[in-house]
């Protein structure tokens, strides 16, 4: 299980971030990766066993997206956001974590990783998060997202395509991916609003937000 060298390292990259989170969530995040770890060994959530590399490439590549899809949500109160293929829930509940005022939803065509998702969401207090059992592309909602998120989900033609449909009129898609040169086509209609390097504390891999509008 992860230990006190692990939670040392998360606590390390939580501050280079410089987040601003408190203690509690400080805390959710590393039961977060306790529980992820525990499950791994029945339900087969990721293919990451390693510790370090469960905080380095989940908890913190998760994390370090913060500041971008925050700015770009800075004038919407209380945004929906939709985690797509949210799997073990990276980045949606990451995100929950860090911002109890944004409502997450959280969607995965597998009915084990969202078991896991549920089980997470309540061991952990989360209020502004709820994990769905489905496909996208026939999700129905009664009020649509401000933002819709993926990481590692599919090509951004294919993520916009299947969920573009929930999406408010002025919402954003945001595509979390690795290297620039290997997706980055949008449908037409669609343009790339911004594109940033991400740099994750202790993680020397490329990583980019593609953030995406009509």
């Amino acid at each position: 299980m992860l230990g006190i060298s692990d939670h040392a390292l998360l606590e390390e990259g939580v501050a280079t971030l410089r987040l601003g989170l408190n203690s509690d969530q400080h805390a959710q995040l590393f039961k977060y990766g306790q529980l992820i770890q525990k499950w791994n060994r029945v339900y087969n959530l990721t293919a990451i066993r390693n510790n370090r590399e469960l905080i380095t490439h989940h908890l913190l590549d998760s994390l370090a997206v913060l500041p971008e899809i925050s700015f770009a949500l800075q004038a919407t109160t209380n945004p929906r956001i939709l985690d797509v293929g949210a799997g073990a829930g990276l980045p949606g509940l990451v995100l929950a974590i860090a911002q109890p005022s944004w409502q997450i939803t959280l969607i995965d065509t597998v009915q084990k990783k969202v078991a896991f998702m549920q089980q997470a969401i309540a061991s952990l207090g989360l209020k502004n998060a709820q994990a769905v059992h489905g496909r996208v592309e026939e999700f129905q909602v009664d009020a649509p997202f401000d933002l819709i998120c993926s990481r590692a989900f599919s090509s951004i033609g294919n993520f916009i395509a299947l969920s573009q449909h929930v999406l408010a009129e002025h919402g954003q898609f945001a595509a979390l991916k690795g290297r620039v040169e290997v997706d980055s086509e949008v449908p037409a209609g669609w343009q790339i609003n911004a594109l940033h390097p991400i740099d994750v504390p202790f993680l020397d891999e490329a990583r980019h937000l593609f953030m995406i509008k009509r």
